[in-house]
Order: C-alpha cells, then sequence, then structure tokens
C-alpha cells in the first residue's frame, strides 16, 4: 500500500496530541507538509520509502484536517495524481461544516472521508455526502498522560483547582461565568491556552492564565486537577477530552452526543447547554469529594484504552484498504 499523508500539525497542540500523531502509526508511509503543498510545492515532512511517489491506483493520500487546515489539499491532490485514491479526515461539526463553503467543496474531491465520530458521520450523510464513510475516532497516546506516582508520602494528591485547556469552539462567555462561580466557592481555575487572555478577561486571584507549558507539566496538571472544565459551542472531538481521560481527570462538559455518548461514554458530568450553574456544580463535586474523584478516575483511565492511538491502527488500515487498488472513484459530496 502506497500511503502518503498530507498535512500539518497544529502548533497549538502538545507535541504527542494533535491528528497528526496518525502519521506515527505508519512510519513506512510517507508525509507532506500541507502549506507548501497548498503553495504548490511538493514538501516531505517524511520522505517516502520508495522515493518517490505514484499516480497509479495502488497510491492513497490521508489528508487529515480535510475541512479546515488542509481543505485546499484534495483539489491539488486530484490534479497532480488523477489515478490516485485520496480520503481526508473531516473534524468539524457538520452543522459548521455547511456554513463553511470551502470546507465542504471539498469533500466533493475525495473518494473517502473518515469520520472521528458516529454523529459526524451520520450527519454527513443526511446532507447528502455518498462517499464512503468510515468512522475512526481521535487517538490519544494514553502512557503520555497516564498518571504519575502520588506526590505525597501517604499516597495522596491535592486535587483543589479546576483545568481549561484549548481554545477551538470554545464557549468563552460560559467559560467566564462557570470560572467565577468556582472563584465565589473557594475554588482555583487555571485557564491554559494562547486564546485564553483574548477571551477570558476575569479579575479574580483564583483565576489563572497561562498560555503554553512543556507536555511533561500538562500531563500533571491535569492528574492534580480536580476536573477538568470543557465549555465548549459544539464538538467532535477533542485533544483535551481524551489527555484528561487518558490522565483519570474528570471531564464536565455540555451535553453533546459525540463527547458524551462515544468517547465518555455517559453524561454523568454533562450538563445542559447554558447550563453554567450545573457545570460549576458538576466540578466543586470533585474538588470537594477526593474519593468520588478517584473513583472516577480510575473509570476514564480504563475507558482512554479504548482511544489509544495503536488501538485505533487496525481500523486506518481497513479505512485505507478498502480504497487500495481502486484509484479515484469520488462522486461528490
Amino acid at each position: 500500500m502506497n500511503l502518503t499523508f498530507a498535512g500539518h500539525r497544529c502548533s497549538d497542540h502538545s507535541p504527542s496530541s494533535g491528528y497528526d500523531q496518525v502519521c506515527a502509526l505508519f512510519p513506512q508511509a510517507a508525509w507532506l507538509s500541507g502549506p507548501e503543498l497548498a503553495a504548490g510545492e511538493l514538501t516531505w515532512v517524511r520522505q517516502p520509502a520508495s522515493g518517490g511517489l505514484c499516480n497509479d491506483s495502488s497510491q492513497i493520500f490521508h489528508v487529515f484536517y480535510g475541512d479546515c487546515s488542509g481543505s485546499a489539499l484534495p483539489a491539488i491532490l486530484r490534479a497532480r495524481f488523477p489515478q490516485a485514491a485520496i480520503v481526508a479526515t473531516v473534524h468539524q461539526p457538520v452543522g459548521r461544516l455547511l456554513n463553511d463553503a470551502a470546507a465542504f467543496a471539498a469533500l466533493r474531491e475525495v473518494d473517502g472521508i473518515i469520520a472521528v465520530s458516529q454523529k459526524q458521520a451520520k450527519d454527513l450523510a443526511d446532507c447528502g455526502v455518498t462517499v464512503p464513510v468510515h468512522v475512526v475516532p481521535h487517538g490519544v497516546w494514553t502512557d503520555v498522560f497516564r498518571p504519575p506516582a502520588p506526590l505525597a508520602p501517604d499516597g495522596t494528591v491535592r486535587r483543589d483547582g479546576v483545568l481549561l485547556v484549548g481554545s477551538y469552539l470554545r464557549d468563552w462567555p460560559g467559560a467566564r461565568q462557570i470560572v467565577r462561580l468556582l472563584a465565589a466557592a473557594g475554588v482555583r481555575s487555571l485557564v491554559l491556552g494562547s486564546a485564553a487572555a483574548k477571551w477570558l478577561q476575569v479579575s479574580d486571584p483564583l483565576v489563572k492564565l497561562v498560555q503554553r507549558v512543556p507536555e511533561t507539566e500538562l500531563a500533571g496538571l491535569y492528574a492534580r486537577s480536580a476536573a477538568l472544565l470543557l465549555p465548549v459551542l459544539d464538538a467532535t472531538a477533542s485533544n483535551a477530552l481524551l489527555e484528561a481521560m487518558a490522565a483519570g481527570c474528570p471531564v464536565v462538559c455540555p451535553w453533546l452526543p459525540s463527547l458524551v455518548e462515544e468517547y465518555i461514554g455517559d453524561d454523568v458530568d454533562a450538563y445542559p447547554a447554558g447550563a453554567y450553574e450545573t457545570a460549576a456544580v458538576r466540578a466543586l463535586t470533585y474538588a470537594h469529594d477526593p474519593d468520588r474523584r478517584a473513583a472516577r478516575s480510575q473509570a476514564l483511565i480504563q475507558r482512554a484504552g479504548r482511544f489509544d492511538w495503536a488501538r485505533l491502527r487496525p481500523r486506518l488500515i481497513e479505512a485505507y484498504r478498502s480504497h487500495h487498488g481502486q484509484g479515484s472513484r469520488s462522486t461528490g459530496a
């Protein structure tokens, strides 16, 4: 199988997170730089083992972020390699994808789509996408975020703060309300991400904003936090959610089907859209009850194992093999 990835990693992600981690599962596959390809150049992030690309039905391209930062790439690849098969991963919720003309147009150039949730796949079918859609969840390297050994001699860890991580599709007005409620209850919030200072302007000594930390420190923050607060407007998957699960950190998020039904597996810590007081109560429960936090931690660590990248590799192989040797057969979206 002549597999080549096309795309680039997001600079906001930690070194072991982001969808580009899929490239590590196939070390013999080539990897083309997405921005350079969009500029008309074939620039290798990782050279092909064969020394070059073939323009025949055995060539398969996997474009990641094919509906956002990589949306220009399917048409470019189609023009350069008309006989190749092209699959693209779709990351956006479909309701938002429909309002992004360039992203939706990109789906007309592909022979297959990799969706990161069943809900997303169903929504794609409902809006008229006719090419094969393969559901393969987003992944996490569980060992990177696995909780470290207890920090105190008696085996206890102080977990009296709440963590917020990331910026994409975040509900910043909601986050502002929740961290204020937590601060009023005496609970600290650490907000981590490059966009936080712009969108979350809260003047309270119990709310701290940090742009970036090393990955080892990030893993430690998940392990030492009472909960991850994930106030999002919409979502299909989330790096922060998967990282927190792998670290055994409870995730407080809105009730969104992809997150609660497919990734977390239950709605124990979910809150209805706009119910920010409920969200604060969910987080406070773990800040005030270490035993409950410990029990939830074990359940989440076990659940996260389903999404370890190594466990997802066979499902990706199955998706690629369904297109191997078939070349282009795109019928559009």
